[in-house]
């Protein structure tokens, strides 16, 4: 569940990371390909920040949400091309922590606190 404030959801989410794909994951995240940027500012997403926490091989992710209808813009996002490309490299470094539906990664994180 998102926090909500202003128009503007906040939102966490984990999964594992392969202890042997960490750098390919780093080197793909340092240089993202500029459609894949323009994508997630298309689809509304703001602030978005991945961690890592390599003594777990967790990804944390964080963004903003500004859109309207957050499953259109995800569709929308999941019909690029690129975006579908893009995905075929990072899946397999990914390790679900949660079954979700289709090839979902990703699972949301509860949000518990919040301080502007």
């Amino acid at each position: 569940m998102p926090v909500q404030n202003n128009h503007v959801r906040r939102f966490g989410s984990v999964v594992g990371i392969r202890p042997d794909s960490i750098e390919t994951y780093r080197r793909l995240h340092a240089e993202p390909w500029p459609e894949v940027t323009a994508a997630n500012a298309r689809a509304g997403l703001t602030n978005y920040s991945i961690f890592l926490l390599r003594e777990q091989n967790l990804l944390f992710s964080y963004y903003e949400y500004t859109g309207i209808d957050r499953a259109a813009d995800a569709a929308r996002t999941a019909a690029n091309p690129v975006m579908q490309e893009w995905w075929k490299l990072c899946r397999p470094c990914q390790v679900p922590l949660v079954a979700g539906p289709g090839d979902r990664r990703w699972s949301d994180m509860e949000p518990i606190f919040y301080q502007p």
